[in-house]
């Protein structure tokens, strides 16, 4: 079974360590002076769950149902480079073109090295790049990084994986830093609080009951507006199987 990450940086990117997001030891051993963060929600189960939250994340559902506007969207070319692949046997594999993937209203997968602009949500807007994305056959999602230092600057890891269990869930993982006034300050904690808020609201509009709603408030006259979310992190998501899930996780 192969497995890909495509990565696709034309510029340099505001933060050092592109890329680390995806680092199994992230949490321990971040890029120095960041703060790590983790959050994870369960959507449900089943391949059509996998298969439509999938879909959304990788057609801007996620950042849209957290009450972000998307803008200025310049394509990526998604034929970036990907690293060495091999087959199950550890033989190298020619890369293959490739694959454009479509959601269910026909718009295309995001692409490594597409750009956007992201605002809304209570939040100035942010010059975006997805540096790779993830795509094997359990696993979907994308890394956005920041392409600005007008509040916290970093990168995050949002993927969707459907697990041995049958369980569906929703991850982010990333590092972030507030270079204006340090982490040890207010604004520079600030920052940092409504960046991780914005991350973890974007995995909770993936959720069966978000996304139903999310796309029920989809007319003309709600087009643009922000949802204000309430500030409650100790509180776990309530999935479509009826379980309580959810963790938050961040190192200071």
């Amino acid at each position: 079974m192969t497995q890909r990450r495509a990565s696709h940086i034309e510029v340099p990117a505001t933060y050092a360590s592109v890329g680390a997001s995806n680092a199994p030891d992230l949490m321990r051993f971040p890029p120095e002076g960041t703060t790590p963060f983790e959050d994870s929600v369960r959507l449900g189960s089943g391949q059509d769950r996998f298969t439509i939250a999938s879909s959304a994340l990788m057609t801007w559902g996620a950042a849209r149902g957290a009450g972000l506007v998307v803008e200025e969207v310049v394509v990526g070319d998604g034929g970036a480079y990907s690293g060495i692949e091999f087959d199950a046997q550890g033989t190298p594999v020619t890369p293959g073109s490739a694959e454009q993937n479509f959601g269910p209203d026909g718009e295309p997968y995001i692409t490594a090295g597409t750009t956007a602009r992201l605002g809304g949500g209570g939040q100035e807007a942010r010059k975006i790049r997805v540096v790779y994305v993830v795509n094997e056959p359990r696993r979907i999602g994308l890394a956005v990084g920041s392409m600005d230092d007008s509040g916290a600057i970093g990168e995050s890891l949002y993927c969707v994986e459907f697990r041995e269990d049958d369980s569906v869930w929703a991850t982010v993982r990333g590092f972030l830093v507030a270079p204006e006034s340090g982490l040890l300050g207010i604004k520079g904690r600030t920052q940092l609080k409504k960046a991780m808020e914005s991350a973890r609201d974007q995995l909770r509009a993936l959720l069966p009951a978000a996304a139903a709603s999310a796309e029920a408030d989809a007319t003309p006259e709600a087009a643009g507006q922000t949802t204000a979310i309430e500030d409650a992190p100790s509180e776990p998501a309530v999935n479509d199987d009826g379980d309580d899930s959810g963790t938050l996780d961040a190192v200071n």
